[in-house]
């Protein structure tokens, strides 16, 4: 499709289809699902500009908003969230689809634990204590992040889907999508919300209302909206998203993996022990390392030595020809070089990692680095720095590398599969969820018959 002769913009905003009577949308109150449609018309969608705004309320188990002076850990109302990832821990599952013909054009299971990896991985600290504390409700420090939850709080937040990341306008007519239909998912309490106080009693929840979605309309001269009337046939190509879910319970795993796709960008990985999702009692959006956990499903060890991890593609290595061997800084408590950086260059070229949450006094470092936090609740790590909030040190980790830095048009998995194998010291018997995202490029083909999306 050529470019478009823009001449105008127009600003919308468009109130959910199911919109329920009370204006609430609640995983607990039963209305979990909130759909978002932009008719199909002879416009352009400027993708950067699409917001999801809406008000956030979270509630304690008596139903009346937390104490702001008990909010933080130990206090009277401990109720906390991310602070890394804010309400988008809100967002269980996100998919975008035609609207006239309900082609799925990107589907996103997980989409908050995409998000925990995916900011931190291209935001500073400095840029979570402003821009995103504003529109996010997050601000990587817990205990700020949780002072916002003794309000009524305003978000207006972007979606991160591949579809909607790109910098091309996407057409709404007949000779494009037809039309975006927005379908999210909630997310439970007990995913979004963890402390002591949040699972008493019948435990905290959240509510969402005032839900719309707003952007910009590109309006093209007469003839380009002539020509996005008439029915006729083509293409454009757009980046999406993937998630897979595996487990790994093993000191030494390869897990394999079908991509059915022609054209990979990048794969990453991110863990969580699995007894520390869906429970009051854990984080389920922190990005730590593989942990090995007793049956309460608390941390009995400081974290696993990680040993060598690689990557292959029809049994033959695949980026790198040797293994990533780590365990020497591992076993130190400093970061594993090789491993951070193939993991990071997936989200972002090398070169260009200048804003991101793995920057030192972040870290878990050991030995004799300066130390101006400490956690000793941890078997072990009286002289390292652990905690759950920015200020203390939490990780940014994970697995994964780019297979595409220099033309952009990825790698052809179809009929070959995909495997990684991570050498670790897990026992065994602490089974540790992984979260697997593909970004890929697709081609969406469109003709008077309708829309096919080409991967």
């Amino acid at each position: 499709m050529s470019s478009p002769n823009i001449v105008s913009v127009e600003k919308f905003e468009v109130l959910p289809s199911n919109q329920p009577s009370d204006n609430t949308y609640s995983f607990r109150g039963g209305n979990p699902i909130i759909t978002l449609t932009v008719p199909a018309q002879a416009k352009f969608l400027r993708p950067s500009s699409v917001r999801i705004n809406g008000v956030l309320r979270v509630q304690t188990s008596a139903g009346v908003l937390p104490d702001c002076n008990n909010l933080k850990a130990g206090g009277a109302t401990e109720i906390t969230v991310n602070p890394r990832v804010g309400i988008h821990s809100v967002l269980q599952n996100v998919v975008l689809s035609s609207e006239a013909t309900n082609q799925s054009l990107e589907s996103i299971r997980q989409y908050g634990r995409l998000v925990s990896s995916l900011l931190s991985s291209s935001h500073s600290s400095d840029d979570y204590m402003s821009e995103k504390s504003v529109v996010a409700l997050m601000n990587g420090v817990q205990q700020s992040t949780d002072n916002l939850l003794g309000n009524e709080v305003a978000f207006s937040i972007p979606l991160y889907c591949g579809l909607l990341q790109g910098g091309n306008p996407i057409p709404l007519s007949v000779n494009g999508i037809n039309g975006l239909t927005i379908n999210l998912e909630l997310a439970s309490d007990q995913q979004v919300l963890k402390g002591a106080n949040a699972g008493d009693a019948n435990g905290a929840f959240y509510q969402l209302k005032d839900i719309s979605l707003s952007g910009d309309l590109l309006v093209p001269d007469d003839a380009g909206v002539q020509a996005l009337s008439v029915p006729g046939s083509g293409a454009f190509v757009y980046n999406s998203y993937s998630s897979l879910y595996s487990v790994i319970n093993s000191g030494d795993a390869t897990q394999t993996y079908n991509l059915a796709n022609s054209n990979v960008l990048s794969i990453t990985h991110n863990f969580l022990p699995v007894s520390h999702s869906n429970t009051y009692a854990q984080d389920g959006f922190t990005n730590g390392e593989l942990l090995n956990t007793n049956g309460a499903g608390t941390v009995y060890n400081a974290p696993t030595t990680l040993k060598k991890v690689s990557f292959s593609r029809g049994g033959v290595k695949l980026a790198y020809d040797y293994e990533l061997d780590v365990e020497n800084n591992s076993v130190e408590d400093r970061p594993e070089t090789q491993v951070n950086i193939a993991y990071l260059n997936a989200f972002k070229a090398e070169k260009a990692l200048t804003r991101l949450l793995n920057q030192k006094s972040l870290l878990n470092y050991g030995g004799a680095d300066a130390l101006p936090y400490s956690d000793t609740s941890i078997a072990g790590s009286a002289n390292k720095q652990n905690g759950l909030s920015v200020d203390n040190g939490v990780r940014n980790f994970g697995v994964g590398l780019a297979l595409d830095r220099v033309s952009d048009v990825g790698m052809n998995f179809k009929g070959q599969s995909y495997a990684t194998r991570i050498q670790s010291t897990l026992d065994g018997k602490s089974p540790n969820a992984v979260f697997t995202y593909v970004k890929a490029k697709n081609i969406l083909q469109y003709s008077p018959n309708g829309v096919m999306v080409m991967n």
